[in-house]
């Protein structure tokens, strides 16, 4: 067993909170790669993921799987985690000291994975890494950060359920597009470009 698998199995049962033991069925590690060089970074599993025990497994994560598509990703390639890893009840913001009793789960996540980028998904995740909020603001854009002496860029994107909440509106998708377009710069410059079409 590697470093992941017993971060993973450590936390597999983590009672560091009492609300969110009481109402989540199953703490949501994350999926896809453990061995990628991206790192999705989300904000709490809702309910289809905490049932599922996959994070964005549901309308949010079929956006997120064809902006990874316009870049020739899938979730394969790339692993996905929340900065929380329990549903919250009634899908209510995380509290500070339930992010504070996360944050080292996810520094050691980091730690382990050493991953080359590292994209956060709405506000909560931004916060987290950057300690910046105001999404609409500093999305797409690319910030260095370093942690136990590993270097890193940063890259805080819109969350797709907005793109969903907001009527799937046009203008909101083709930010999106472009800020995944700005990952795929970072990763591997010369990855073709490839044709995103409407969810």
């Amino acid at each position: 067993m590697d470093a992941f698998d017993q971060l993973q199995q450590e936390y597999s049962h983590c009672h560091r909170c009492p609300a969110l033991v009481n109402s989540r069925t199953q703490v949501v590690f994350g999926s896809g790669n453990k061995h990628a060089k991206v790192l999705f970074i989300g904000e709490a599993p809702g309910a289809s993921e905490d049932k599922a025990g996959i994070p964005f497994c549901g309308q949010s994560g079929k956006v997120l799987e064809q902006l990874l598509q316009s870049i020739n990703l899938s979730r394969n390639d790339i692993f996905i985690t929340n900065t929380l890893l329990c549903h919250p009840p009634s899908n209510r913001n995380p509290a500070p000291e339930e992010v504070a009793n996360c944050s080292e789960r996810l520094n050691r996540l980091i730690d382990i994975m050493r991953p080359k980028v590292i994209v956060t998904i709405g506000n909560f995740a931004t916060q987290r890494l950057l300690g910046k909020t105001g999404i609409t603001k500093i999305r797409g854009k690319v910030f260095p950060v370093e942690l136990n002496g590993h270097s890193f860029q940063v890259v805080p994107v819109i969350h797709p359920a907005n793109y969903l909440y907001n009527g799937r509106n046009p203008e909101l998708l083709q930010q999106m597009k472009e800020d995944f377009q700005t990952i795929a710069g970072l990763i591997d410059t010369k990855r073709p470009q490839k044709a995103l079409g409407e969810f």
